[in-house]
């Protein structure tokens, strides 16, 4: 499978599970908002409403981890620095974007106009 398709598929899956800790996480406040504004309030004591509020940091906190994790660079430098968490990423080079920048840009050449 090229290495332009696995990226893909990464990007693809790693969108659901973004969405599905957002949902997870802010559906326990949605449920305490909801008893605060039209159920029976003696069940929201402050330590109660706590939690769905750490639950929504907690989230806010994971999120980057996620998008890094996922990125190749991320995982290269990991495994530089990090060593003994045995993440195994073969090298990337920059030049396929600028080849691809380079290809585009001879396949359009300039056009040039002369004004009299």
């Amino acid at each position: 499978m090229p290495m332009l398709q696995i990226s893909q598929l990464k990007f693809v899956l790693q969108r659901p599970v973004i969405c599905f800790l957002f949902v997870a996480s802010w559906t326990p406040y949605g449920v305490m908002a909801l008893i605060g504004a039209f159920g029976d309030k003696r069940l929201l004591t402050p330590g109660i409403t706590m939690i769905p509020a750490c639950c929504c940091k907690l989230v806010a906190c994971i999120d980057p981890w996620i998008y890094a994790i996922s990125h190749p660079k991320y995982r290269l430098e990991l495994m530089k620095k990090l060593p003994w968490l045995a993440i195994h990423e073969k090298e990337i080079s920059d030049t396929a974007s600028v080849s691809s920048e380079v290809t585009q840009t001879s396949q359009n050449p300039p056009q040039t106009t002369t004004t009299t």
